[in-house]
């Protein structure tokens, strides 16, 4: 079933203008009869299209129930890398059901975050979020400096390519990652880490890309936490 979000509450039928009207027609291509699914920060619901006019649509409201909320936490904090390699991290993360995603300014990553490009972020994790058919949307926070980062999550793991042997993952419900800048964390950065309880491991042995580990290391959290 598509969905689409509508940023708003949801009564027994909805009138979509503007930009949900758009997304409606242009994106999603519905048409009179088709049944969509539609999120709100709260609700979901089946709906009906009745009409599509030059404007605006006409949906009816067939069932709604709350949003399915997440039995996990998972916080990712991402070293802010080059757009294109930022946005696919954003869009990924919000695919695979991270909670919370917290870009990081470190000493080899990009240290700048505008306005605009949180707005970005947003609407990439939202496209995410209704693709992969996830009811709960991430929390996008403010940058912050790696000195800043707490480790808050009752398993706190920091994905980092010169560990020397593996190091054990041990899975929870309550995990937070920190994924690093292209070329890696400094050692004093590494240290900073370790300090606040980051546990350093390494996977596998090769040398990933920051936008193939946020991937590959966000995926492996998520399989474990599915499993328990």
């Amino acid at each position: 079933m598509k969905r689409i979000f509508y940023d708003g509450d949801l009564s027994d039928s909805l009138e979509l203008q503007g930009d949900y009207f758009h997304y409606l027609k242009n994106v999603v291509r519905a048409k009179p009869g088709d049944i969509l699914g539609v999120l709100t920060l709260e609700e979901f619901a089946e709906v009906q299209i009745d009409q599509i006019e030059k404007r605006s649509a006409s949906l009816r409201v067939l069932n709604k129930r709350p949003a399915l909320r997440h039995d996990y936490k998972l916080k990712v904090y991402q070293c802010l890398l080059k757009r294109e390699y930022m946005d696919f991290a954003v869009e990924k993360y919000a695919e695979l059901g991270a909670t919370e995603i917290v870009p990081v300014i470190s000493e080899r990553s990009l240290n700048d975050l505008k306005e605009k490009t949180m707005k970005r972020y947003l609407e990439i994790s939202l496209k995410a979020v209704l693709q992969s058919e996830n009811e709960q949307l991430p929390v996008i926070h403010e940058a912050i400096d790696i000195s800043k980062i707490t480790a808050d999550a009752e398993n706190n793991i920091l994905f980092y390519e010169r560990q020397e042997g593996e190091g054990k993952i041990i899975a929870s419900k309550n995990m937070s990652i920190i994924i690093g800048p292209e070329g890696g964390f400094t050692d004093e950065e590494y240290k900073i880490l370790l300090d606040k309880g980051f546990q350093p491991v390494k996977p596998i042995s090769q040398i990933l890309k920051a936008e193939t580990a946020s991937v590959v290391f966000t995926g492996y959290i998520r399989i474990l936490q599915e499993q328990m």
